[in-house]
């Protein structure tokens, strides 16, 4: 892609300005978690002009401080700034507003509520591998990966399980349906699909409401309206707006990181093997995939005039923060490239850090590790399908894996 000099700011020295695209470059194509590793020994930081223009941070230091800085960078920038045109709660909120309702929904996410969950989360995993283990092949992402998550809201909602297909259909067409019409249509196009595709879950929410309040139960719906803020009760549209939030945020991420995750040990034999052998290395092996595969990069505004890195910002600028870079520092971590399943847990940004570190992390680390031990415990050899391979699309502040054909 090429820029016009116009674009770059008069603050910006020359030798600072890469023409990097985090959606379709060649760096990011060739295998998104690692990107950054083509500048971080030149460039701490540099700016693109793409997208309007932002500064890149590489480095897993300056990276973490700027997700613990939300005054210095408030949480309200994205690539594409006004995909869903909804102030999501409390994703795109900032202190002290943003206190106020992660605390409340810190309760959604409690490890009772997990504990109810995994059973669902279970259930669906192995009749989705009962569907395709005769067939000697599948389609992870569709046939799997998606399937957790979008199964995972309905049991959040409370809803039959044999809604399924619908929200596995809604998953699919926010992420892959609408990075396809933007590459093809433009985004104009791809933002009116998302907000038609959105639409539907905020009809299925708003319905809900009046029937949990005559009948409440254990699902977030009935939660929202037994909780508050500000010392009064949420409205009616701010559970409509939370939940939503969940289905869109929870589908995506942790199906990446499960097609992610599949994708690596397919073309690791080694590492698939000792996951088999021993599974109960699997948490630890999950938190170590979900470290090498950080796939975020988080867009922030910057409030003030800044340094970083020795370069300065200015107020009105923009930064990303990539996790993938973060993760794969070597100034943070020992062979960062290198896939280690026993590594010992240490910090890892690929949810975030500070305030709005991800609120779902350790919903999604459970699809993630029950995803694992179910499709191991039936299906212990696979491989990337011969003649075929992964393929990645990006969309909305990540770069996921769109098809990861596998064989068995």
């Amino acid at each position: 892609m090429t820029h016009s000099s116009a674009a770059i700011p008069d603050h910006v020295p020359a030798h600072l300005v890469v023409d990097f695209d985090p959606v379709a470059g060649p760096e990011v194509t060739e295998f998104p978690p690692s990107a950054m590793n083509a500048f971080r020994d030149s460039f701490p930081i540099f700016y693109t002009p793409y997208g309007g223009g932002f500064w890149v941070l590489t480095r897993f230091a300056d990276i973490k401080a700027a997700f613990q800085d939300p005054e210095t960078y408030p949480q309200q920038g994205t690539l594409n700034t006004s995909w869903t045109g909804t102030r999501h709660i409390p994703l795109r909120l900032n202190p002290p507003e943003h206190h106020a309702y992660r605390k409340m929904l810190m309760g959604m996410f409690s490890p009772r509520r997990l504990a109810q969950m995994e059973p669902l989360v279970r259930r669906v995993a192995r009749e989705r591998i009962r569907v395709f283990a005769r067939s000697g092949s599948c389609e992870l992402v569709t046939d799997y990966a998606i399937s957790l998550p979008a199964a995972t809201f309905c049991g959040l909602l409370g809803l039959p399980l044999s809604d399924f297909p619908v929200y596995h259909e809604i998953s699919w067409g926010l992420v892959y349906e609408a990075e396809r019409l933007r590459r093809e249509q433009g985004e104009e196009t791809a933002q009116k699909f998302r907000k038609e595709l959105l639409g539907r879950v905020e009809a299925t929410v708003a319905d809900l409401i009046p029937r949990r309040r005559s009948r409440p139960g254990e699902d977030i719906i009935s939660f929202l309206l037994k909780a508050g803020v500000f010392d009064r009760p949420l409205t009616d549209d701010e559970i409509v707006n939370i939940a939503t939030l969940m289905f869109f945020a929870g589908t995506d991420s942790t199906a990446g990181m499960i097609a992610y995750s599949f994708a690596f040990l397919a073309k690791n034999p080694a590492h698939r093997k000792k996951i088999v052998a021993e599974p109960g290395s699997i948490p630890t092996a999950a938190d170590e995939l979900i470290r090498y595969h950080g796939f975020h990069h988080i867009v922030r505004d910057v409030a003030r005039d800044v340094e970083v890195a020795g370069v300065g910002l200015k107020r009105g600028d923009r930064i990303l923060l990539h996790t993938g870079g973060a993760n794969h520092d070597p100034a943070e971590f020992a062979c960062p490239g290198k896939v280690d399943l026993g590594r010992k847990p240490a910090q890892q940004l690929t949810f975030g850090t500070g305030i709005h570190r991800c609120i779902g992390a350790p919903l999604a680390k459970l699809e993630l590790r029950v995803a694992l031990e179910e499709f191991h415990s039936v299906l212990p050899e696979y491989r990337i399908t011969d003649g075929d391979d992964v393929e990645y699309a990006g969309g909305q502040q990540k770069i996921l894996p769109r098809r990861v054909p596998l064989s068995f």
